[in-house]
């Protein structure tokens, strides 16, 4: 549990933990939150749990979507948990083809990607707590399809069709919103980091217009957006339905790596 300072009230003090698990979305991490009975933190200033590692103490924060929102709360999350190890996780796009829905990707490499202008930065990040060909190989053995990729940050959902050369040529290239700014986070305070996610969409599939355009900083979309979308048109129905049931298999998925990597880490 996390303590505040005694006698007066304020923010909750540094409680260590083991690891920090930081995803944008609570439907991400579902699953692992039901398996591992996780506890929630009211005061930690962000959505926030607590759970067992072996005899350590874990914490899984929400960031939302969105660099500066993963930014912000790696940054507090440091301060707060003192963790030995950060772990992004999360949903994320194949750029190219190889890698198929429900398959798992490990982050040997980050980077920014600007679609405007074409550009890609390199973040640096910590070394990861294991080599990650022995966490692919671990998985692998527990019949969960891994590799080993490269992880892009855009600034919002883009059409993969349309982008150019700079994100040709790498080595099974995985789009996502926030793992560039969760490393940067890791590598300022000089923690080990590895990052996870879970294909939702394969290469050859492009996000629906409505969403791509439609999407928010923040936790996701709520019941009022989502009900929008489909009274401006009710054909949306399947694309919902399809991304949903994407969605459920890769949090089924991220949980089940998890208990193979956690206690290993």
């Amino acid at each position: 549990m996390l303590l505040r300072n005694e006698g007066r009230p304020g923010p909750a003090a540094a409680v260590p933990c083991r690891l920090a698990l930081l995803a944008a979305l609570s439907q991400e991490v579902r699953p692992f939150l039901r398996q591992n009975r996780a506890r929630p933190l009211s005061d930690a200033g962000f959505p926030a749990w607590e759970f067992p590692v072996g005899t350590a103490r874990g914490c899984l924060a929400l960031t939302g979507m969105g660099e500066a929102a993963a930014g912000r709360v790696a940054g507090r999350a440091v301060a707060l948990w003192l963790p030995e190890i950060i772990i992004s996780l999360g949903f994320g796009g194949a750029l190219l083809p190889g890698l198929a829905p429900g398959q798992l990707v490990l982050g040997a490499s980050y980077g920014r990607y600007d679609p405007h202008t074409g550009k890609l930065l390199k973040v640096e990040a910590p070394a990861p707590p294991r080599p990650l060909l022995e966490l692919a190989e671990k998985l692998e053995s527990a019949g969960l399809a891994a590799d080993i990729g490269c992880f892009i940050s855009t600034p919002g959902i883009i059409h993969k069709e349309r982008q150019g050369g700079a994100l040709q040529g790498l080595a099974q290239p995985v789009l996502d919103l926030e793992s560039a700014a969760v490393a940067a986070a890791a590598a300022a305070a000089g923690i080990s980091f590895l990052a996870l996610r879970v294909i939702t969409d394969a290469g050859g599939e492009e996000i629906p217009d409505f969403l791509r355009e439609g999407w928010e900083p923040g936790y996701g979309p709520g019941l009022g957006q989502a009900l929008g979308w489909l009274a401006r048109d009710p054909r949306r129905l399947g694309s919902m339905l399809h991304l949903w049931r994407r969605s459920r298999l890769g949090a089924e998925k991220l949980n089940q790596a998890l208990q193979v990597l956690l206690p290993l880490l």
